[in-house]
């Protein structure tokens, strides 16, 4: 819906900023000439550029460096569709009435004309986010194109708040954690190859975009480091560490897998300084390291769930939370070759609600459900009546069944 109120708000842009006291310069050289980028749809390219002028607009309002903001944007190199998203929720549209413009420029041919956007809309620019966005930008840090079935790590490598750098034997953090972080990456791209892209991200997203993959992960680390004891006749110390991470669903946000680090107390020699920040980096490098059997078969798992499809189906009847646990074992069992699992989302002494999630299409599901009559026994006194009419569950007595 964003989408298409954005593609709106082009049009009316087109129209007013023709009347606007302050003339903004398009700076879309992507749609300087459309048979450059043949596969791009001309709608998006149309869309990128109104979003440019009304941006543009707004970063000379606010005195902001546009001229560099968007040639560090370019360098990313971003899909059209990508561009979109990104500025998605810089918009903040609303539908209304408004005075149709006096001179009325014609849409072009190619772009596709759905009665949506002959309604008039007003759009605003949300200061704050585009203020954030724009100090993202110049500050360099990474824009992924979220569409990509990513492996993103969110590294938190820390030290006691009694210590300062010097003491694991660098200058300034980047100097250690940099050289973690570049280890595993490699070690993600190397061990995980059914992922395109491997991207560290300063912080988790704040807002998902809605086209980020079904397929990517979020690996979130935390470690503090800390010198407990100092031994100055070998000069050596003994540093203890904690470290934990848990492995997300970049869109979902459920669990993968998790692991809490016992403590780690190890002693190192402090007098090479450079071999101190070697070992130490080393540690942490290789816990994570550790765990790569179990994050490849929690990978596995969110790669095949990825295919579940999730019903709720309504269960009638005298109900006791008892039968509720049977009909869940019951469904699982008997339908393990589409992987169902079943659990009670809701529960009443007269009606309930299942969540099933499984790899059948919902219609599939439905006619395994009705075959043979749809009858399920439960145990001795009660059977699994299925409703093929609205596919829904009722629990009755073998007695009323006869």
């Amino acid at each position: 819906m964003l989408y298409k109120i954005l593609l709106a708000v082009t049009l009316l842009c087109a129209f007013n900023l023709m009347a606007a006291e302050e003339s903004v310069e398009v700076l879309v050289k992507k749609t300087d000439v459309v048979a450059a980028a043949p596969k791009a749809q001309v709608s998006d390219l149309f869309l990128i550029n109104g979003i440019r002028q009304a941006v543009t607009k707004e970063l000379i309002v606010k005195k902001l460096d546009n001229d560099e903001f968007w040639k560090k944007l370019d360098e990313k190199k971003l899909t059209e569709t990508s561009e979109v998203t990104l500025f998605t929720p810089v918009f903040i549209s609303k539908r209304v009435d408004v005075k149709t413009p006096s001179v009325v420029t014609p849409i072009p041919a190619t772009i596709p004309v759905d009665p949506f956007i002959r309604a008039n809309f007003i759009y605003e620019i949300d200061s704050e986010k585009l203020k954030k966005f724009y100090d993202e930008t110049m500050s360099g840090l990474s824009i992924p194109d979220v569409s990509i079935k990513t492996f993103y790590i969110v590294p938190d490598i820390a030290i006691d708040s009694d210590m300062s750098w010097e003491d694991v034997g660098v200058t300034k953090k980047e100097n250690f954690s940099g050289v973690i972080v570049e280890s595993w990456k490699k070690w993600a791209a190397t061990n995980f190859k059914n992922f395109t892209n491997v991207v560290v991200l300063e912080k988790d997203f704040s807002d998902k975009p809605e086209n980020i993959n079904s397929e990517s992960v979020t690996l979130k680390w935390n470690s503090s480091l800390k010198k407990a004891e100092v031994f100055q006749d070998r000069k050596s110390a003994r540093f203890e560490m904690t470290a934990q991470f848990v492995l997300v669903n970049t869109k979902s946000g459920e669990s993968l897998t998790a692991f809490d680090f016992p403590n780690q107390k190890r002693e190192f020699n402090i007098a090479n300084t450079k071999q101190l920040s070697s070992n130490l980096a080393s540690l942490v490098y290789n816990l994570l390291n550790s765990q790569t059997v179990k994050i490849k078969g929690a990978l596995e798992l969110n790669r095949v769930s990825g295919t579940f499809k999730t019903i709720e189906v309504k269960v009638t009847g005298k109900i006791g939370l008892l039968d509720m646990s049977q009909v869940n074992s019951m469904l699982a069992e008997r339908f393990k070759q589409i992987a169902l699992t079943s659990e009670t989302k809701s529960y009443s002494s007269d009606s309930s609600v299942l969540s099933i999630k499984s790899t059948a299409e919902n219609d599939s599901l439905y006619a395994l459900f009705a075959k043979d009559g749809g009858k399920f026994p439960l145990n001795e006194q009660k059977i699994l009546v299925f409703n093929p009419q609205d596919h829904s569950f009722a629990i009755i007595s073998k007695e009323a069944n006869n």
